[in-house]
């Protein structure tokens, strides 16, 4: 192979490599920005997070950048000692919403919870302005919420949301929050052992048992299942 032939061996090689490099980067711009919002139900605080990552094979390849994003509902909430709150920095974040470069976000659980915090109607925080206008109900509402999510039992909270809506005294409200929540932990119990979730079942049964053991149909389900 002459001088000249290697020279552009040479050329064409760098050249191609660097077409390579080019290609990656604009693959990993586009497809490998991951971005998403956790949520932590023991400080009721909220945090959006991003990095970038080598597309299909999910490897990080930046540090993770995290923001604050908490809803005015929910420091309204914590400050306002609707529930209690550990000292120090949180350390159990659950994933409200991910999304991989072009693709859309996609919701976990917690986006069921983080859509009330939210919520507003115009300039106002609905939940927090109905937390003010109905402190006894608010001090017995948002402890729930919270049991809930630190369980990470989002798919409770709905309507348990709606008979918040309910113009009803306190005491009723209590009463109703409970009612609901004991037919959905029997429900939901059902579904997971006919999904055949036995170790979910009973993780559910005991949590439900401790909150309220008096309850006929949730002790029925102590029994073995056929």
């Amino acid at each position: 192979m002459t001088r000249k032939n290697r020279t552009v061996k040479r050329w064409f090689v760098g050249i191609a490599f660097l077409a390579v490099m080019v290609v990656i980067f604009f693959v990993i711009r586009a497809q490998g920005y991951v971005e998403g919002v956790e949520f932590s139900p023991t400080h009721f605080q909220q945090r959006q997070f991003s990095f970038y990552e080598i597309p299909l094979i999910h490897s990080q390849i930046t540090p993770i950048r995290r923001t604050s994003a908490t809803p005015r509902t929910a420091t309204y909430v914590r400050q306002s000692g609707l529930i209690p709150t550990a000292f120090g920095p949180p350390t159990d974040w659950h994933l409200v919403s991910i999304s991989w470069g072009l693709s859309a976000s996609k919701p976990a659980d917690a986006q069921l919870l983080v859509d009330q915090l939210e919520l507003s109607t115009g300039s106002s925080d609905y939940w927090r302005d109905w937390s003010k206008d109905h402190p006894q109900h608010a001090k017995v509402f948002w402890p729930v919420i919270q049991k809930l999510a630190i369980r990470e039992l989002y798919v409770l909270m709905p309507p348990l949301f709606e008979i918040a809506q309910n113009d009803q005294s306190a005491a009723d409200f209590d009463a109703a929050i409970n009612e609901q929540l004991q037919r959905d932990y029997f429900q939901l119990i059902q579904d997971m052992r006919e999904a055949k979730k036995p170790d979910l079942a009973r993780e559910l049964l005991v949590e439900a048992l401790g909150d309220f053991p008096d309850n006929q149909p949730l002790q029925s389900l102590q029994q073995p299942a056929d």
